[in-house]
């Protein structure tokens, strides 16, 4: 029979040492492997959502550098020279609306008001001719155009483009649409109708407070009150239904006095555009679409909380 080895020094007693180190070589290897892959997958996890956090604001970026670079071209702020509808930084460093040549923008807003509208005969037929500077001195019509395109200097170009704008047709759309509630320009305007008529008012002054219209309009109240015989009423009447800038009678009251003499109370207002701004809006990027409704329902909840 084979005797059994009991001795704990003996061979058997250190293999089983040898094999029960190697198990726990062999566990702590697992343990480290399995936490290494863990953290791994909590890393590929973690960079694969912020590269797609981050695609997506590249994307809004793109998106908002799109729309900036075509609100540029429509407008005709910048020229672009290679054609491809985008600017480059280098294109953007050499922009300068005010030297930029207006023709050289075809199809933009500048473009339209500074060649098409400014050269508009019906405008023409209505400008003002008493610009002294906009003619030589052998009341020749100075063409800024060409003194535009001939020279190289900023301010030079610059002021020949204020001067295309005021000997153009163009300077016929202030008088028609004043971009302010000037009331003494509006006082003028009425007393000059009064003047073509061969009646002269008592007195002339603003009747109210300026009013908000519809949209990029406003008001300012006009009072009309004119006592007269009635062809010289009608001629009033005439002279402001054929002026440049509009009247809008609203009420009227006309009482007779005598044999033809006519009394008229009229209330009305006058227009002026307001001041109009590019409005920029801001787009907020979100992770994940739990991120968003978070996001909205914690807004919710603050909105709700201060009422």
């Amino acid at each position: 029979m084979a005797s059994i080895d009991n001795n704990p020094d003996g061979p058997a007693s250190s293999k089983r040492l040898k094999i029960s180190k190697t198990q726990q070589e062999t566990l702590l290897i697992v343990l480290i492997a399995a936490v290494v892959l863990g953290v791994c997958g909590v890393l590929a996890v973690f960079f694969g959502k912020y590269i797609g956090f981050n695609s997506k604001v590249l994307d809004a970026k793109d998106a908002a550098i799109a729309d900036y670079e075509k609100t540029i071209l429509n407008i005709g702020l910048c020229k672009d020279t290679d054609r491809d509808g985008k600017f480059s930084d280098e294109e953007i460093r050499k922009c300068n609306p005010d030297t930029l040549d207006s023709t050289s923008m075809p199809g933009s807003l500048r473009y339209n008001v500074m060649v098409n509208m400014a050269n508009n005969s019906d405008l023409e037929s209505v400008a003002r001719e008493s610009q002294e500077d906009c003619y030589d001195s052998d009341g020749k019509k100075i063409d800024f155009q060409e003194k535009f395109d001939d020279t190289e200097n900023d301010e030079e170009k610059a002021r020949y483009l204020s001067m295309l704008k005021m000997c153009s047709a163009l300077r016929v759309i202030p008088d028609a649409l004043p971009a302010q509630p000037n009331e003494e320009a509006l006082m003028s305007s009425l007393n000059q109708i009064f003047n073509m008529s061969n009646w002269e008012p008592e007195a002339l002054s603003p009747s109210g407070n300026v009013v908000s219209g519809t949209e990029g309009l406003s008001t300012i109240p006009v009072s009309l009150s004119v006592e007269a015989n009635s062809d010289k009423t009608m001629n009033v009447l005439n002279n402001i239904e054929r002026s440049i800038r509009t009247f809008d009678l609203q009420t009227a009251t006309v009482s007779w006095s005598g044999e033809n003499f006519l009394t008229l109370q009229s209330q009305g207002v006058a227009y002026y555009t307001e001041d109009a701004d590019v409005a920029e809006t801001n787009k907020t990027v979100y992770a994940s679409s739990s991120a968003r409704k978070k996001t909205n329902s914690t807004s919710s909840s603050s909105n709700t909380g201060s009422k």
